[in-house]
C-alpha cells in the first residue's frame, strides 16, 4: 500500500493544531461542566444543611424550654426538701413545754395566748388570773421549774387585786425540758 501525502506541511501543521485546539476545547468544556455540576451540588447541599440546622435549632430551643420547666420543678422540689430537712434537724418537741406550762397553772389561771420565739428560746404567756395571789403563785411555780431560766413578770401586771391580765416572758432551757 502506498500512501501519498498531498497536503503541504504548513497545512498539515494547521490541521494538527486545530485537532489539538479541539481536544483542549473539549477538555476545558468538560472541566467547566464538571465544575458547574459540582457547584450546583454544593449549593443544594448547603441549602439542605441550612434547613436541617434551622430545624435542629428550633428543636433545641423547644428542648431547652421544656428542660427549663423541669429544672424549675426540680429546684422547687429541692428547696422543699432542704426546708423539710432543716425543720426536721431543728425539731424540738413542744408537747413537754405545753404540759409543763399547764401543770404550773392552777384553776384560777386562764391562758389566752402562748407565743414561742425559737431563735431567742423565749416563751411569752398571755392570760388572766383571778387574783394577784394566783398570779404570784404561777410566777413562783414557773421560777421553780428546772426548764425556766428567767421568768419576767412586769409589775404593771400586779396592779389590780382581781382579774389581772398578764404577760409573762420565760427564757426556756430545752436541754432540761427534754429531760422531763
Amino acid at each position: 500500500m502506498i500512501t501519498l501525502n498531498l497536503i503541504p506541511p504548513t497545512q498539515k501543521n494547521i490541521y494538527k493544531n486545530s485537532r489539538l485546539y479541539q481536544l483542549i476545547k473539549e477538555a476545558v468544556m468538560l472541566i467547566f461542566l464538571f465544575t458547574a455540576i459540582i457547584s450546583i451540588m454544593l449549593l443544594l447541599s448547603r441549602y439542605f444543611l441550612e434547613e436541617q440546622l434551622a430545624d435542629l435549632a428550633q428543636r433545641n430551643a423547644a428542648n431547652i424550654r421544656s428542660n427549663e420547666a423541669v429544672n424549675r420543678r426540680i429546684t422547687d422540689i429541692n428547696t422543699k426538701i432542704i426546708t423539710a430537712s432543716g425543720i426536721q434537724k431543728n425539731f424540738q418537741p413542744i408537747t413537754p413545754l405545753l404540759v409543763a406550762i399547764s401543770q404550773a397553772a392552777g384553776n384560777n389561771i386562764a391562758y389566752s395566748q402562748i407565743k414561742f420565739f425559737r431563735q431567742q428560746t423565749l416563751l411569752e404567756l398571755t392570760g388572766q388570773a383571778k387574783t394577784r395571789n394566783d398570779l404570784m403563785e404561777l410566777k413562783k411555780r414557773l421560777e421553780n421549774s428546772p426548764w425556766a431560766k428567767n421568768v419576767d413578770l412586769p409589775l404593771t401586771n400586779l396592779v389590780s387585786k382581781e382579774n389581772n391580765n398578764f404577760i409573762i416572758k420565760i427564757n426556756v432551757d430545752f436541754d432540761k425540758l427534754n429531760q422531763l
